[in-house]
């Protein structure tokens, strides 16, 4: 409210007071019985100086020596004297010679003398309106400063009273805020809460002003609410760096690279982030947020490592190893920082890892982790080979199909010794004719007299002149007896790729019409070359041509044998097969398979065909996927699906981890894989189920052990890229 102008005070009309007071004449001088008071007025204002006196005939009044001149005496006189003796003032002046300021005082006298009253000063208050000093509008101070708002107030007769007010209250002293003698607010350690506007008040009886409004403000220097932080991230990738500032004022926030200059083109801020687009090695490097207003400037950093995505740079393809060699797995992967190898084996589960100088059975990964081998492998060795290159810049997997086809399957006896009954004296001729594909084959001769005796070894060196082994194998007896001939005689084949084994029974009889001579000139001829028709997870259908120099008699059919890696023998599959044609059944998947064909008389079964060449049977799948969905499914993980954010310790022996889809999954991806390799290569794996995941808490981890984290999506029983990797050492217990 603005200072009233005291012009405006000054009264349009003025009736004195009357005061009802006779003066009785007594005997002696007159007594005083009221004396005048000192007083404080208001210029323009009405006021009395009141005077009371008994026995006074006269009383008069004095200013500073002077005999006040009344309206009585001069009608222009503003003063008026009251038949009380008081003296009245219709209004107070303050200027020129006519001032009312002053000392005064009555004089009261009758014929006996006259009596004095004690002095008062009449006091003209006055108050300019302009403030010798004052704040400025307008001040700043930082949280802490000492700062003082000055006030020196307007003239004034008497001194005015100041006060300071704060957003229109009154400033009580305290600890901190006090007022000086001279007038001055005084604020020591200013905090954020004495930013208020600020006014100086100069109250006496002349009015009341007040200083122009200071606004004052109490500034807080910039500090974080959000730092940022280091950030490892792959080529290629979008990087966001948070930071949030305040203060009061509000502060600015700037970013800049400490050494270089942000890429223009893909540097940008946004919501006081700095995003850069594609990051690239180059980017490395430390990074400012610079928080600055009027209070000060404060400034955060944070690291940015650029690493490059782990690479396969040789990488897998089917292989085709044969059966008992060394199997050699390429997967070579780099990056930067050098990325941990992993594989997985078909034998093992999905917890099954192996490390770079890792073994588990015959299987050993190379101290570099880019080869596995894989010595002396069999049949049992085929399938899928995982290997996969994980580092805090990203993840990469390899995948090959390896199948193990065998060296050379067991040997066959093509011609072998059929059962006979000669006379006595007779000569007997055994053959064992032998197909083997194996470097050597050695044939040995075994005869045992009935199925419940011994069997003893036949050798060239015998006592018995009438046994010859000639070099083709066959088993010759010359002069034949029945005590000492008739048995079981055995044609043994042994070589590196397996046995087999051919029996035939003599009898020795005095009945020559039982006599039955040897037909092995005379059996079937054998047939072409089995081929390959088709062939699924557990049946392989199989056809061939019959011989050209075949019999027309009738009475002819067909025998299918088929061998699997790692069998010692032969076996038959359909001994009786009429047209030239057949399907194998109750196979076993993944597995590799050999076939041959005999043609079968009545006369015995002829020399075997040519091999088949090897198939393999299908590996199972989920029967409700298509070739074409695993093809598609496979496309769709190759790529980067997550990527891993933190690892958080929560206890020695947990650790919370997060992640994030690159892109939205819809139904490429069914789960995620969370492993967590241990540094003795111990590994844990956790399945989830669904897209929506984005944590795990990992218990039963080890105390005081560092450990590599990351995580692969999948969908059925394809699996995809692992993400990037973080590692880190749990506390101890």
């Amino acid at each position: 409210t603005p200072p009233v102008k005291q012009d405006s005070l000054v009264p349009t009309e003025v009736t004195p007071p009357v005061t009802r007071h006779h003066l009785v004449p007594t005997e002696g001088p007159p007594v005083i019985k009221e004396h005048p008071n000192n007083m404080v007025v208001r210029r323009n204002d009405p006021t009395t100086l009141n005077c009371a006196a008994s026995g006074a005939a006269r009383v008069r009044w004095f200013r500073d020596g002077q005999e006040v001149v009344t309206l009585t005496q001069d009608p222009r006189s503003h003063r008026v004297l009251l038949p009380s003796g008081s003296l009245f003032f219709l209004r107070v002046t303050s200027s020129g010679r006519d001032s009312d300021t002053g000392t005064y005082w009555c004089v009261a006298s009758n014929s006996y003398g006259a009596t004095r009253s004690n002095n008062a000063t009449l006091t003209v208050a006055t108050l300019a309106y302009d403030f010798q000093s004052q704040a400025e509008s307008t001040m700043r101070a930082r949280v802490g400063d000492s700062l003082t708002l000055p006030c020196r107030p307007p003239k004034a007769t008497p001194a005015p009273e100041l006060t300071w007010l704060r957003d229109g209250r009154q400033v009580t002293n305290s600890s901190r805020v006090s007022v000086t003698e001279e007038g001055d607010l005084v604020i020591s350690q200013a905090v954020q809460e004495d930013s208020a506007t600020y006014v100086c008040r100069a109250r006496n009886a002349a009015g009341t002003r007040e200083s122009q409004p200071t606004e004052l403000t109490v500034m807080t220097p910039p500090w974080f609410e959000e730092r940022p932080v280091n950030v490892t991230a792959s080529s290629g990738m979008r990087v966001e760096l948070s930071c949030r500032a305040r203060g009061s004022p509000m502060p600015m926030i700037t970013w800049r690279r400490l050494e270089g200059e942000l890429p223009p083109d893909r540097a940008r801020t946004e919501d006081e982030r700095l995003v850069l687009q594609q990051v690239a090695t180059d980017d490395s490097g430390v990074y400012l947020c610079e928080a600055q207003s009027k209070a000060g400037i404060a400034a955060a950093r944070a690291t940015l490592t650029v690493v490059d995505a782990p690479e396969l740079t040789r990488r897998p393809q089917l292989l085709q190893v044969v059966a008992g060699s060394t199997a050699e797995v390429p997967c070579r992967i780099k990056g930067e920082p050098q990325p941990l190898v992993l594989w997985r084996l078909p034998s093992l589960d999905r917890s099954g890892l192996l490390a770079p100088g890792q073994i588990s059975g015959h299987a050993t990964v190379s101290d570099d982790g880019h080869t596995l081998l894989l010595k002396h492998v069999t049949t049992r060795d085929s399938g899928i080979y995982y290997c996969w290159g994980v580092s805090t810049g990203g993840g990469v997997s390899g995948r090959v199909e390896m199948m193990v086809v065998p060296a050379h399957p067991p040997p066959v006896v093509g011609v072998g010794p059929q059962d006979l009954m000669v006379a006595p004296g007779s000569v007997v001729s055994f053959p064992c004719e032998v197909v083997s594909e194996a470097a050597k084959a050695t044939i040995s001769w075994w005869y045992r007299p009935a199925v419940h005796l011994p069997a003893r070894k036949l050798n060239k060196d015998a006592v018995d002149s009438r046994l010859s082994l000639p070099d083709n194998g066959a088993l010759i007896l010359k002069d034949v007896r029945e005590a000492d001939d008739a048995g079981i005689y055995t044609c043994s084949v042994t070589a590196d790729t397996g046995t087999v084994q051919q029996a035939a029974v003599l009898r020795v009889t005095d009945y020559a019409q039982y006599q039955v001579q040897p037909l092995s000139l005379r059996l079937p001829a054998p047939p072409s070359k089995p081929r390959l028709v088709t062939f699924n997870k557990t049946a392989v259908e199989l056809s061939w041509l019959p011989n050209s120099q075949m019999s027309s008699e009738s009475g002819q059919w067909y025998r299918v044998e088929y061998w699997r890696q790692g069998w010692d023998e032969w076996r038959v599959a359909d001994a009786v097969i009429r047209q030239e044609s057949s399907i194998v059944s109750h196979l076993t998947p993944g597995h590799t398979y050999t076939f041959l064909v005999r043609a079968v008389s009545i006369r015995g079964a002829s020399f075997p065909s040519p091999w088949s060449d090897p198939v393999t049977t299908h590996t199972p799948r989920e029967p409700s996927l298509t070739v074409d969905q695993l093809r598609q499914a496979r496309r769709r993980l190759s790529r980067a699906v997550i990527t891993l954010i933190d690892s958080t310790i929560t206890a020695p022996d947990s650790v919370l981890l997060t992640w994030d889809f690159l892109a939205p999954t819809d139904e490429s991806v069914e789960g995620v894989l969370v492993y967590s390799v241990g540094e003795v290569s111990t590994v844990q794996v956790a399945t989830l189920l669904g897209a929506t995941s984005s944590s795990h808490l990992q218990h039963d981890l080890r105390p005081n052990t560092a450990y590599t984290f990351f995580v692969v999506p999948f969908w059925h029983s394809i699996e995809g890229s692992p993400s990037n990797s973080l590692s880190l050492t749990t506390p101890e217990d």
